[in-house]
């Protein structure tokens, strides 16, 4: 994702945009009445009919209603919905408890009809759901203003909820950034500093499974990568960086995190690996970057080294995180000393260095 479009996809001055469309499209505010009366029905369609533009739909009975409503798609949905409490096969308080347990209903405005004007009766409404009431029977004016206020706040609260989704978003979008690498798009020293922490505690002898017995961390280095800058310049040097990460991550085992550590350094960090195991493998990812040659420019292409140091935790030995970035450290110290383009593997624990290239 370029730059800018990041920027346009963080600005927060532009979070009622896609809001306004939905409404825009939806026309004017659906209501359905659900009553087992039919005269009931009739009375309370034409009193919306005859102060707005709304776009009414009845149902007569409970149970008919809902099985109308949980096969209506979500741009379907009713934004108000007036319902009778007291209905046989099921009820207006039991309609009400159905929907608002459903994360697809909880933004439809819901008034109960009821004659029933007891404190225990009410509060029995509201705990099933219920965002307000309309006593039988039903004066017109009330119904209007009620429905007028029930469809603000019900816009309202979607408005909310909209702009809850895209700041969640915004704020994933932002925790992903700040674990990637910006230039080559692999996880960063930050996620690094994160993750090895929990990946040690994961190795231990209360684990049967293999993947649990070692760890395996490389620390890859670009061979003479200032040459590079200096020959051919910063942007090659970028070109270089981006090829080799890309190349590591099509060919890094399913099980295998890709960090870069810093300027031309990256780790690999592989559960499951043993020491003859991390050998191959480290051996496997050089060939791969000394193969073939790095394009640097539409006609221009030079060949690229890496060296490979690395070392391996087992069961039987605790390191901290630093300790284990020092190891291997120290091993691909080893590996440059050797003449570069060479794998140097050790074991925590010992001081048996393996190496080859």
């Amino acid at each position: 994702m370029r730059d800018e479009s990041i920027l346009a996809f963080l600005r927060l001055d532009d979070l009622d945009t896609d809001t306004a469309e939905l409404e825009a499209k939806g026309g004017s505010p659906r209501i359905l009445v659900i009553d087992d009366d039919i005269a009931t029905l009739t009375y309370v369609s034409e009193a919306l009919h005859r102060q707005a533009q709304y776009q009414v739909q009845t149902v007569q009975g409970g149970r008919q209603a809902w099985e109308l409503l949980v096969k209506l798609p979500p741009q379907k949905l009713p934004n108000l919905i007036i319902c009778d409490w007291t209905m046989p096969e099921m009820s207006g308080v039991e309609i009400c408890r159905r929907l608002k347990a459903s994360a697809d209903f909880r933004l439809v405005y819901f008034i109960l009809l009821t004659a029933r004007t007891e404190i225990q009766d009410r509060v029995r409404g509201l705990d099933a759901g219920a965002d307000e009431f309309i006593a039988k029977p039903v004066d017109p004016d009330e119904l209007q203003a009620r429905v007028r206020a029930g469809l603000r706040l019900q816009q309202l609260t979607y408005k909310l909820a909209q702009t809850n989704r895209q700041l969640q978003a915004r704020n994933e979008l932002l925790e992903s950034l700040s674990l990637t690498d910006q230039l080559t798009g692999v996880l960063n020293r930050r996620a690094l500093d994160q993750a090895l922490p929990h990946l040690l505690q994961q190795v231990g002898p209360r684990y049967t499974e293999a993947r649990y017995q070692h760890l395996c961390l490389l620390m890859l280095d670009v061979d003479h990568f200032k040459a590079v800058n200096d020959t051919h310049g910063h942007f090659a040097g970028d070109c270089v960086l981006q090829a080799v990460a890309q190349r590591l991550q099509n060919e890094q085992r399913p099980a295998s995190l890709l960090y870069r550590y810093g300027g031309e350094e990256f780790v690999c960090i592989t559960p499951g690996l043993n020491p003859q195991r991390g050998q191959r493998y480290a051996e496997y990812l050089r060939n791969v970057i000394a193969n073939e040659p790095i394009p640097i420019s539409p006609k221009r292409s030079i060949p690229i080294t890496i060296s490979i140091g690395g070392t391996v935790l087992g069961v039987s030995t605790t390191l901290s995180a630093e300790a284990l970035l020092k190891e291997a450290d120290r091993a691909l110290y080893q590996a440059k000393q050797a003449g570069r383009n060479r794998v140097c593997i050790g074991q925590v624990g010992t001081d048996n260095l393996t190496g080859s290239g």
